[in-house]
């Protein structure tokens, strides 16, 4: 166009407009409409360069990986352990069949050490992408996701036990949103934020700037594989971090799959694989993890005991941990809930069984009000005694049998103290996979606070019912808040009832969903507990911005004026008159937050009397 605009036919047709236009607009030189149009000609080419840039970091790109090997013969195990005599190797077995899996080398701390060399050098090329890349990234994840959920579910399914149902909605939908979520509002979350300043500091701007921290770790638990695995390292990838994975030796099997899958979104992209990295060992090597000073950020998730060595080990090179321990979930039923109660009988089916009651989140103890309590008692009891076990069934495998006699414990000494057994209640043998790890639906009716079921974790397929002395929110919450737990809770009744209110208000927990069952995890909200539930919160905003340093920067408004803070004579070293200077420095605070105009002008008199 430059080359067309230097032609005397150009000229001369620039000529002809300018004449049709009048005579104010003539007066515009050709060669300045000649500069102004090749100005705009660039911009549209960088327009559209930045739109064709745009469109394909967000066209998904599609990759595959290689599923987990299985051995050729199908065979069951001998021991339905993990844990071999005379071996250091990690046997791998589906927990609802038996079947042999493989054999994995647990890593050593040289490995650990090898492994966050690499991530570290990974990571230092990371940090520097826009968050365009990190949402490109994320968009083919979430495309390879959506694309081949059914071989995930079976992988998650073959080594926690769970069935494709329960694996679809606590592997596929969650990991689904985490991913939604962050490719939508996590730059948005991370953006610098502006902070107001004052009006001693109104020459100062401020803004909080939210930087990758470098390499963090996450160590989780069995009873997601894949969605507990990937869910840290959504939020570290995209914080612009490295991450290290402590995977739970009882799923070790899936877990290079599950690794490939990400790493395979990385190299699609042409970012280096190595800034995920994924380590599997014996409990005595974890502290190589988490008291090493090369780890930024700790997330844990598990039990409160194992948390408690967790954290005295991250204290050592003061590493921050998120910590989530799991709970003792309550469904509370008000009066006013009476209704509704069939909707809510299928919540609390639902809430309780999924992944055979092997959910941080899951459902432990129904406490309904009088009214209610009998027919969900009618309702329940025929539902659960109806429930088939198996690894295409109702409810899956337990993850292993170690906590079986623990369970059966609890159920007979809450019957032993009035409670009333109305299923379940003990182990089951498949006749089909009689070495997988099966606990019988349970439903057990008239338990009270002092019961130990009704203030220990199950972790298990037990449904517990308690009757609230009255509908009031006081009593109703003496029994909510009873256990040391306080991760999160369900509470049903109508909207217009004012014990509603006063129930989600007293609740002591991190999270409440009202009239639903732990949708607060569905839409992203801040996922966390308090008291013997852990501390810290990931997912949402606040974990986001948990995998950054907060870093707050306080600058110049003016300083292309040359307006910059200045120490006044009165406080400057060697101090001349501390009487006077008093005076002054008072007269300044006063000035800066004396709360009547009265004051802030005697506060600047002093100021001026003793400069």
């Amino acid at each position: 166009m430059d080359t067309l605009l230097k032609t005397d036919d150009a000229q001369v047709w620039w000529e002809k407009t300018m004449a049709c236009l009048g005579a104010r607009v003539q007066t515009i030189p050709f060669q300045v409409a000649q500069i102004a149009f090749s100005l705009l000609a660039l911009a549209a080419s960088l327009w559209f360069i930045r739109r064709l840039r745009n469109a394909e970091n967000q066209t998904p790109r599609i990759y595959e990986v290689p599923g987990p090997k299985t051995p050729e013969t199908y065979q069951t195990v001998e021991e339905t352990t993990i844990k071999l005599p005379g071996s250091s190797a990690i046997q791998c077995y589906a927990p609802a069949t038996g079947q042999f899996l493989g054999l994995v080398n647990p890593s050593t701390p040289a490995a650990i050490d090898r492994a966050l060399d690499a991530a570290h050098a990974a990571q230092a090329k990371w940090r520097r992408t826009d968050f365009a890349a990190r949402r490109a990234v994320l968009r083919t994840l979430l495309q390879h996701v959506l694309d081949n959920q059914e071989n995930i579910c079976r992988v998650a399914c073959t080594d926690s036990g769970k069935t494709m149902v329960d694996a679809q909605l606590g592997e596929i939908l969650v990991t689904a949103e985490k991913l939604q979520w962050t490719i939508q509002h996590g730059e948005e979350a991370l953006r610098p934020s502006r902070r107001p300043t004052n009006l001693l500091m109104t020459y100062k701007r401020n803004e909080v700037r939210y930087e990758p921290l470098g390499v963090v770790a996450a160590l989780v638990s069995w009873n997601y594989p894949f969605h507990n695995f990937i869910g840290p390292v959504i939020s570290a990838i995209f914080a612009g971090n490295g991450i290290l994975v402590k995977i739970s030796e009882q799923t070790a099997w899936s877990a290079p799959y599950f690794t490939s899958i990400v790493r395979g979104a990385l190299v699609a992209h042409g970012h280096d694989p190595a800034l995920l990295q994924t380590v599997v060992c014996w409990p005595q090597t974890a502290a190589h993890i988490t008291a090493n000073p090369r780890i930024s950020h700790l997330t844990f998730i598990g039990s409160k005991p194992v948390c408690q060595q967790v954290a005295a080990s991250a204290a050592k090179p003061l590493t921050p941990l998120v910590a989530e321990l799991g709970g003792k979930d309550a469904a509370i039923v008000l009066d006013s809930a009476v209704r509704d109660l069939g909707r809510i009988a299928e919540t609390l089916l639902r809430g309780t069984f999924q992944a055979s009651g092997q959910s941080c989140i899951g459902i432990e103890r129904i406490i309904a009000t009088p009214e209610p309590y009998s027919r969900l008692v009618e309702l329940l009891e025929p539902r659960v005694q109806a429930l088939r076990l198996g690894p295409s069934a109702d409810v899956g495998a337990m993850i292993s049998d170690a906590s079986f006699d623990r369970l059966e414990s609890l159920v007979s000494s809450a019957v032993a103290a009035g409670a009333r057994l109305l299923a379940g209640g003990k182990r089951y043998i498949h006749p089909d996979y009689p070495k997988g790890h099966y606990f019988t639906p349970t439903l057990l009716a008239d338990v009270t606070p002092e019961m130990a079921i009704a203030r220990e974790e199950c972790f298990g397929p037990i449904m517990v019912l308690m009757r609230a002395p009255s509908n009031d929110s006081a009593d109703v919450l003496a029994y909510a808040n009873a256990p040391e737990y306080g991760l999160g809770a369900s509470v049903f009744g109508a909207d217009s009832d004012p014990c509603l209110k006063a129930v989600v208000d007293g609740l002591r927990t991190g999270m409440v969903a009202v009239n639903d069952f732990a949708t607060y995890y569905a839409v992203q909200l801040p996922f966390g507990g308090l008291r013997g539930s852990g501390y810290g919160r990931f997912a949402g905003k606040e974990g986001l911005r948990g995998m950054c340093n907060a870093k707050s920067v306080c600058l110049d408004r003016f300083g292309w004026l040359g307006i910059r803070t200045s120490i006044p004579p009165p406080a400057r070293y060697p101090v001349a008159d501390q009487e006077s200077s008093w005076r002054f420095t008072r007269g300044v605070v006063e000035l800066g937050y004396g709360q009547t105009i009265a004051r802030k002008v005697t506060g600047l008199l002093n100021i001026l009397k003793n400069m």
